[in-house]
């Protein structure tokens, strides 16, 4: 019965923050974003065509089950927020004479996230939705891997993104290939990791796409090194998946970010808040221009030529651009920051960002979180273009920060009177051992 106990807890895990239908209608809501593309293109491939307006049907459901669960326990400030950029989005509409869509639901995705997590409030919860998350994703890129003529059956990716729009019938360059146009990598560019092994597969598991499944690993490590010094095996854990990821994706984006992630926590750094870092999203908005004002050269897939076009667009974005005024139903491709600032400006930016930085967290472990995160956010927006607002990495990932920063019982407490007499010397523990 203990045994049959540990593993309903695992698939359906239980935090001291919610009621019970509240708990599961969450666990059920972060599955639902990470798996409802998968689940899309199941039924496309194999049932019924499925159009944009399936997947924004989905996306839906899954956003107003959120404000269900939030409706329970409204946050003052999360409201502030909201209606503030709601407020704001609004005034863009009428300056630029037409409403955008795809603006309010890139905003909303972290404040409903934020304010699951929020309430949650509960690390060991989200330990444990995020351990289902990696062997989820890990069986699927297996049989990937092992099995790909059985996946392209369940999984016929380039008919799915074509229906939707995001692809051209005829733009498949790889023979008989269903995957996504950078499921392959293009001849004479090849894969960058275990080339050998893998040929110019990119795996990309249930996101269908290996931006997201390198993504994700690098949300797991950082979740991984936030953790504290006795908290080891969890660690290696999440260090050791987001490495298999990082293989099976080619994510040079991965590999590159853990690696200064791995860097951050192992030197002094680890031991302050780093307040500093507040601004690195300018600092890479700067390199770009740099590189794109005094690198000669032109677009390429490697990692500088990416770089380098990024900051050529940056260069020749005007004042009505950095505003949110123009622009912003331009396609920038792989360029992240002209994207976010022509889409919501750089008002709004600021506007979402200082919170972000003000929020109190638990712990050490909350501030480590957020330095990583603010690394994964600034070094993408130089290399892609929307991924960052990806639902199926983005929920899990602003999930992540609300428990953090939630009233966390789990740190130290137990539902027991005895569990509950000991947190002060549990909290004296936890803040000796910190790192």
């Amino acid at each position: 019965m203990q045994g049959f106990a540990n593993i309903r807890d695992f698939f359906f895990p239980r935090s001291a923050g919610l009621s019970l239908p509240a708990e599961r209608l969450t666990w059920w809501i972060l599955i639902a974003a990470l798996l409802y593309q998968a689940a899309l293109c199941a039924i496309h491939t194999n049932v019924h065509a499925i159009s944009t307006a399936g997947v924004v049907f989905a996306e839906f459901v899954i956003y107003l089950s959120c404000m269900v669960v939030l409706s329970k326990n409204i946050r003052l400030e999360l409201v502030a927020v909201a209606a503030l950029t709601a407020a704001y989005l609004f005034l863009l509409a009428i300056m630029r004479n037409q409403l955008d869509p795809k603006g309010f639901r890139d905003v909303m995705i972290p404040i409903l996230f934020y304010g699951l997590g929020r309430q949650i409030g509960d690390i060991r919860y989200a330990d444990r939705v995020l351990k289902l998350a990696v062997l989820l994703v890990l069986a699927f890129g297996f049989l990937e891997w092992f099995f790909l003529d059985f996946y392209s059956r369940i999984f016929n990716i380039f008919s799915y993104y074509v229906n939707q729009g995001g692809l051209a019938a005829g733009s498949n360059w790889a023979k008989d290939s269903v995957l996504g146009l950078n499921g392959i990598r293009p001849e004479g560019i090849g894969r960058t990791i275990l080339p050998a092994l893998l040929g110019s597969h990119r795996i990309s598991s249930i996101f269908l796409e290996p931006v997201s499944l390198g993504n994700f690993a690098v949300i797991i490590a950082a979740w991984g090194l936030a953790k504290r010094r006795e908290e080891i095996k969890e660690t290696i854990f999440f260090l050791l998946a987001a490495a298999v990821m990082i293989v099976m994706s080619d994510s040079r984006y991965g590999m590159i970010t853990v690696a200064v992630l791995i860097a951050l926590r192992c030197s002094p750094l680890a031991r302050s808040r780093n307040t500093w870092l507040i601004v690195l999203p300018l600092l890479s908005a700067l390199m770009l221009l740099l590189i794109g004002a005094f690198f000669d050269g032109s677009y390429s897939d490697s990692f500088l030529g990416r770089l380098y076009v990024s900051g050529r667009t940056l260069l020749n974005l005007n004042v009505g651009m950095l505003l949110g005024l123009d622009g912003y139903n331009t396609n920038f491709g792989d360029m992240g920051y002209p994207s976010l600032l022509t889409r919501l400006g750089l008002p709004l930016c600021f506007l979402l960002w200082c919170p972000f930085w003000m929020l109190k967290m638990e712990d050490q472990r909350g501030d480590r979180f957020r330095t990583y995160i603010t690394l994964y956010i600034s070094l993408i927006l130089c290399v892609s273009g929307t991924s960052l607002f990806a639902l199926k990495t983005a929920g899990i990932l602003w999930f992540l920060v609300g428990c953090t920063a939630g009233k966390a019982a789990a740190f130290s407490s137990s539902s027991s009177p005895a569990g509950a007499a000991t947190r002060p010397a549990d909290k004296t523990k936890e803040q000796k051992n910190a790192y």
